[in-house]
């Protein structure tokens, strides 16, 4: 019965395979979970002590931040294998994420005192600190992922994978709903929820070391392997420079093509995002009113992501491919903002981020994840994280410098976002189209 269920949902998923994907389902599962309340918090925390109107500054100083980031993290790649990478890092962030818990629960620093002003620290370095978080640790687990992973295989084994993170999201973020349900409790729950989340930031390194410790060396190639093994091409792995990264992104169509995927779908989010920033604080003065209003926002995201990946994720890419997947987002998320354009309320565009954010974690990220596949470990690991750390912060940013410029008028929001769907349209046709051909033909983008 569980193998006819299993195939219904993921294809043909059995033995060693689905071993590997369950685990790596379940670190996703960590991961995502320990990162929706810290996403809900971030906003919510900033909103209350800094301001939503300092919203575009905090992303355009996230871009700066993340260069020192990326230079580090593109040297560690060639001196570390990928699992000591994750322990690394999941290290750094716990003992980081206690000393937040720390200040969060401060009566003078932290949320307890409900003064706004742009001068409280606290505020700017808790949104640092959880976008780095989610920028660095899903990148290089990621990466991770299509390391080991082969295309047909990730048509199965990401639904299960995307469904693994969408169960956790949504089972901490009704956790962290539940504690903001009394919004009069909001200085004492919310350095709760963010412990709870830096606690599950530790199971992600024991998932790590136990998939190592239990699959099979085979289990743990890919599709570079196997191209690399046929062709007689296997060498050494040669150190690369800090910057060649930066080089294969700015040198290769197809891996500048993932980055426009990236720059259309950061932008339009973060333009339509922060409408519905504004229109939550106009709406709630109370600060717990506010963290309450997010918590519920991020719940129905999980929960619709959670029910997409379990009996849509899978059958998507299996039926419909990556190429029609990769289309698909952002003509749904333009049908849906048109609406907002035509009834501009709080409601519409909590529906128009619900769809945005909820079809971005279930369906556009495996589909994005996948196009990684058919590229040499230098693009899956540097370039990758020149796209999805600095290049993720300079789209957001790129986004709040529109957001600055337009302010509240919702015609200029609107109709900027709908011309860059247009062209988001376009490009993810003609990479679909890259990927299928470089698969079919049996090749590596390098």
């Amino acid at each position: 019965m569980a193998n006819k269920i299993i195939r219904a949902l993921w294809g043909n998923l059995h033995g060693e395979e689905l071993k590997k994907y369950a685990l790596l389902a379940v670190g996703f599962f960590f991961l995502i979970g320990s990162w929706w309340p810290l996403k809900t918090l971030k906003d919510s925390i900033f909103i209350n002590t800094v301001g939503p109107e300092y919203l575009p500054y905090v992303k355009i100083l996230s871009v700066s931040l993340f260069f020192p980031i990326v230079l580090l993290y593109s040297r560690l790649v060639d001196m570390y294998n990928k699992e000591k990478l994750i322990y690394f890092f999941i290290s750094v962030y716990t003992v980081l994420g206690l000393i937040f818990v720390y200040f969060l629960h401060h009566p003078s620093i932290g949320v307890a005192n409900i003064a706004t002003d742009p001068k409280r620290i606290l505020g700017w370095a808790f949104y640092v600190f959880c976008e780095s978080y989610i920028d660095l640790i899903m990148t290089l687990y990621w990466s991770f992922v299509n390391d080991i992973t082969t295309p047909e295989s990730a048509k199965k084994g990401y639904g299960l994978i995307i469904f693994g993170s969408q169960l956790g999201g949504f089972a901490f973020t009704i956790l962290g709903n539940y504690l903001s349900y009394d919004a009069s409790q909001y200085a004492s729950s919310v350095p709760l929820i963010a412990l709870i989340s830096v606690v599950m930031f530790v199971m992600i390194a024991g998932t790590v070391w136990l998939l190592t410790k239990t699959l099979r060396a085979s289990s743990m190639t890919g599709y570079a392997d196997q191209v690399e093994a046929t062709e007689s091409k296997r060498t050494a792995k040669v150190a690369v420079g800090f910057l060649d990264g930066l080089k294969f992104l700015l040198t290769h169509p197809y891996v500048m093509g993932i980055f426009g995927l990236v720059f259309f779908q950061e932008v339009v989010s973060t333009v339509m995002g922060y409408q519905m920033s504004l229109l939550v604080k106009t709406t709630y003065v109370e600060p717990g009113l506010v963290n309450k209003f997010l918590f519920e926002y991020g719940l129905a995201v999980q929960g619709i992501s959670c029910l997409f990946a379990l009996i849509g994720t899978s059958v998507f890419h299996r039926w419909l491919g990556i190429r029609t997947s990769l289309i698909l987002y952002p003509l749904s998320i333009g049908i849906f903002i048109a609406w907002y354009l035509l009834n501009p309320t709080l409601w519409t565009i909590f529906y128009v981020m619900l769809i945005a954010k909820a079809l971005g974690y279930a369906l556009n990220q495996p589909t994005k994840e996948a196009l990684y596949i058919p590229t040499s470990r230098n693009i899956k690991y540097k370039s990758k994280a020149w796209i999805e750390m600095f290049g993720k912060r300079f789209s957001k940013a790129s986004g709040s410098v529109v957001n600055g410029v337009v302010g509240q008028a919702l015609t200029l929001a609107g109709g900027f976002t709908i011309g860059l769907i247009a062209l988001w349209i376009g490009l993810a046709a003609v990479i679909g189209k890259t990927f299928n051909k470089t698969v079919d033909e049996n090749k590596i983008i390098d």
